[in-house]
């Protein structure tokens, strides 16, 4: 028994849901930032079962999010002196008048 779908048909439908190499590389920084809407989702998926580049892109965006996350907790806080803050303050005045 022939199958109704031939498998030059699928590579098509594929093709028509799976976003290009550009356009998966900004839903998948997007989906950092937002929740991807369902086909938004289902396309990336799709693209990066596809392409291992991709795959790799993404792999770095996490590595680059979670170390800048990283370095923001070992920052200390910098606070002006109260001191300085007078001065600064002082200089803004002169500077009005």
């Amino acid at each position: 028994m022939k199958s109704s779908r031939t498998p030059a048909k699928a590579p098509g439908v594929i093709s028509q849901l799976s976003p290009s190499c550009r356009q998966a590389s900004r839903l998948q920084s997007e989906g950092m930032d937002r929740p991807l809407t369902f086909l938004e989702g289902l396309g990336l998926r799709i693209h990066l079962l596809l392409c291992k580049w991709c795959r790799r892109y993404g792999k770095q965006l996490k590595f680059l999010s979670r170390a800048a996350h990283q370095c923001e907790d070992h920052q200390p806080a910098q606070k002006l002196s109260p001191e300085a803050r007078e001065r600064i303050k002082q200089r803004l005045q002169s500077e009005q008048d």
